[in-house]
């Protein structure tokens, strides 16, 4: 039987490769359920084409605005914006698999999703600039357009700090982390995921912005972070490997 679930995903130059944070976190929800599901990339310029006429809502109304990863289910006309709604979808559509989200959560899963997005801004310095080379060419000009917007129209080859400014950030980036870290490690020394031993949402939020810095930071960056904070997220992104497969 086919799938129902069509999951759409920002298109790169590498074939099959998806290398947005936000739609990996709606990839790794899907498999982690064992949805079967595929996927279809779309370019930048066809994401708002698509989202009205499959009736998926902007995630932001008061300047409308449409992004991905939006999840259509054609066995109920259903499209849903935002990777935490989607992983609520998931959990409500299909109740008998692991659960993403576990009941009495769903306000915690919010905020640390909010809290999250707060560590990155150093993060994003490195990898909103090194993300440029691996769009194709219909979709470069839109991200530089409204990227550089993010960095007061400077041009995104000239935002990545240099000499002393560069470890100053990078350490920043690693700062970002290690308030994650500190936030796990709270359930104790031996904590490996947010909830303790069971894997959440809420690990799929951090994994996704790794598995971004892994596909598109220099391998030396990407080697450094594996090392910080004894090793958690090398091993987050293992045991959670197992959940990145692409569906087409």
């Amino acid at each position: 039987m086919s799938s129902t679930l069509t999951l759409y995903d920002i298109a790169s130059t590498v074939p099959g490769q998806a290398w947005s944070p936000n739609t990996a976190k709606a990839r790794y929800a899907l498999n982690f359920k064992g949805v079967p599901h595929k996927t279809v990339f779309l370019e930048y310029l066809e994401i708002e084409p698509l989202c009205k006429k499959i009736g998926a809502k902007p995630t932001s109304e008061t300047a409308p605005h449409y992004t991905l990863p939006v999840l259509y289910d054609s066995s109920t006309d259903t499209a849903v914006s935002d990777s935490i709604e989607i992983a609520r979808y998931l959990d409500a559509t299909y109740p008998d698999l692991p659960r993403l989200i576990p009941a009495g959560t769903a306000a915690l899963h919010y905020a640390f999703t909010d809290a999250h997005v707060a560590t990155l801004d150093a993060f994003c310095v490195y990898a909103l600039p090194a993300t440029l080379p691996i769009l194709n060419v219909a979709s470069q000009d839109y991200f530089r357009r409204t990227r550089e917007a993010m960095f007061g129209d400077q041009r995104l080859e000239d935002v990545p700090p240099t000499g002393d400014a560069d470890v100053v950030m990078w350490n920043q980036v690693k700062d970002g982390l290690g308030q994650v870290d500190g936030w796990i490690s709270k359930n104790g020394a031996d904590s490996k995921y947010v909830m303790g031993d069971t894997i959440c949402y809420a690990d799929i939020v951090v994994a996704g912005w790794l598995r971004w810095a892994r596909l598109v930071l220099a391998k030396e960056r990407w080697e450094d972070i594996l090392t910080w904070h004894s090793g958690r997220w090398a091993n987050l992104m293992k045991d959670l490997e197992k959940y990145e497969t692409i569906r087409v």
